[in-house]
């Protein structure tokens, strides 16, 4: 993880935590880290309102970092 963003995983994840309770996020974690990375982010696409996933759009990344394609 690059410095830059450390900052901003801490404070998702304090926040998470807050919302979830320790054990449930600890226990959520747990299985986050069991997924690939492909599942991971398909369920976090699931997890997302239609409107949030924009990756389509020309000039906008995946989360691969590669460029999304012109629908």
């Amino acid at each position: 993880l690059p410095p830059a963003e450390r900052g901003d995983v801490d404070r998702v994840t304090a926040a998470a935590r807050a919302v979830l309770g320790l054990r449930a996020f600890d226990e959520v974690f747990e299985k986050g880290t069991s997924l690939s990375p492909a599942e991971a982010e398909r369920r976090a696409r699931a997890a997302l309102p239609q409107s949030a996933d924009r990756t389509d759009q020309p000039g906008r990344a995946d989360a691969t970092g590669r460029p999304g394609q012109a629908a």
